[in-house]
């Protein structure tokens, strides 16, 4: 067995508008990575759901380099009860405003946005509330990109 065979993917979980897209578009150095972006929306909300959401994070985690999941609180709770190796990459509270516009600039319906918007305070509360040292609030300005590096 090789040191490559225990090679798992760098998880992030990661808030909407950290520009997780614009990272596989946009950044050169990570088209030759293996990303995955598993969207929380392909899932039906039913009782449980974040088990299977979850479980698929493991068995495709050997196969990518990135694999991107959702700010589910679901979702954060599971992982760490697997204890499970994750980063969490949000924003600031005081970044609401950037966020609108980013939601705006990539195409979002307006429905979305004030649904969104209506539980930011929530949202942000939840991650800050998150015991984990793998955490990284976004200042103003900043993207997955500035910080992915940092991420082992």
């Amino acid at each position: 067995m090789g040191l490559l065979d225990n090679k798992r993917a760098i998880i992030i979980s990661g808030f909407a508008g950290v520009g997780k897209t614009g990272l596989v578009e946009h950044a050169s150095f990570y088209e030759k990575k293996k990303i995955f972006d598993l969207s929380s929306s392909y899932f039906r909300k039913n009782e449980g759901w974040e088990k299977i959401y979850c479980d698929i994070v493991e068995s495709i985690s050997k196969e990518y380099d990135y694999i991107f999941i959702s700010n589910h609180k679901q979702v954060v709770d599971e992982m760490l009860k697997r204890g499970l190796k994750f980063y969490i990459v949000y924003p600031m509270r005081n970044c609401r405003d950037e966020y609108v516009r980013r939601f705006i600039e990539r195409g979002n319906s307006e429905e979305y946005i004030t649904k969104f918007i209506k539980n930011w305070d929530r949202f942000i509360s939840e991650l800050d509330n998150v015991k984990s040292e793998n955490k990284i609030k976004l200042r103003s300005g900043q993207y997955l990109s500035d910080v992915i590096g940092r991420l082992r």
